[in-house]
């Protein structure tokens, strides 16, 4: 029943399994309670009429767990980027309607709060200064907390296309104001680096345009949603301070850590 590997991430590699089903298999590393909650939150997402693939099972394959979903046959907005790069700005705008959609959904009981989770990464960061947690930590409880559904990973890599948008990847999704998860969108579309699997072409285009791409995103999520810049901004040193938790490549690291102390400095 297990195929190939058609997808790998830092978390998890994606495998065929069986007629219309994938296998997302989980990494060594990653705790089983995890998988745990990503299983209950993607089956409550789907029942909520959300455009998410059906999670079949909760399994464990080769002494590793996994969660068998439905198979979307699309690519990735990324890839579909890197094959027909003129479609950017439609697909940045269409990407603004998707995030505004989840927004209106109130968020899984169960879930974990978002600003206690940015709290928790913020203290953990690395890089930072504890005189600069604590003016970080002070700013974000200043911030208003909210109950609606937040993906808190969500990207051209987290969403595949067929005739629709469909969104993946719940292991990040929490209880909270959307503002925040706009936020974390922001600074992963203008610093986060590119996937792997993006081509030379993708990057060097996607480096060129990411800020006009940023902007089209926000300006339309910002006219869908009536929220405001002001609205956004104050979120963006937080979740910048809680993204120094990732695995991510020690440059892009630099990066927020620069984009941090100029905010503080602000």
């Amino acid at each position: 029943m297990q195929g190939k590997v058609i997808g790998q991430g830092r978390t998890a590699e994606v495998l065929e399994y069986g007629e219309g089903k994938i296998l997302k298999l989980y990494r060594d590393d990653v705790p089983e309670e995890h998988v745990d909650l990503e299983y209950r939150f993607s089956k409550w997402v789907y029942e909520q009429g959300v455009a998410t693939p059906q999670p079949h099972e909760r399994v464990v394959v080769e002494g590793r767990p996994g969660i068998v979903y439905q198979q979307i046959a699309g690519p990735t907005l990324l890839q579909q980027m890197n094959r027909k790069p003129w479609l950017n700005f439609s697909g940045f705008k269409q990407m603004a309607g998707l995030h505004h959609s989840l927004h209106q959904l109130d968020g899984m009981g169960e879930a974990g709060a978002q600003k206690k989770r940015l709290e928790q990464q913020i203290i953990a960061a690395p890089m930072l200064e504890t005189e600069e947690k604590t003016k970080i930590l002070s700013r974000l409880a200043r911030l208003p907390n909210g109950e609606k559904l937040c993906h808190g990973d969500f990207h051209p890599d987290n969403i595949l296309m067929d005739s629709k948008l469909w969104v993946i990847d719940w292991m990040t999704g929490v209880r909270g104001n959307p503002a925040a998860d706009v936020a974390r969108s922001v600074i992963m579309f203008s610093i986060g680096s590119m996937p792997e699997s993006a081509s030379v072409f993708t990057k060097g285009f996607l480096g060129f345009a990411r800020k006009r791409l940023t902007a089209q995103y926000v300006r339309r999520y910002l006219k869908l949603s009536g929220l405001t810049l002001a609205d956004i901004n104050p979120w963006i040193l937080p979740v910048a301070a809680a993204r120094l938790v990732e695995g991510l490549p020690v440059p892009e690291k630099e990066l927020l850590v620069r984009e941090i102390r100029r905010r503080l400095r602000a």
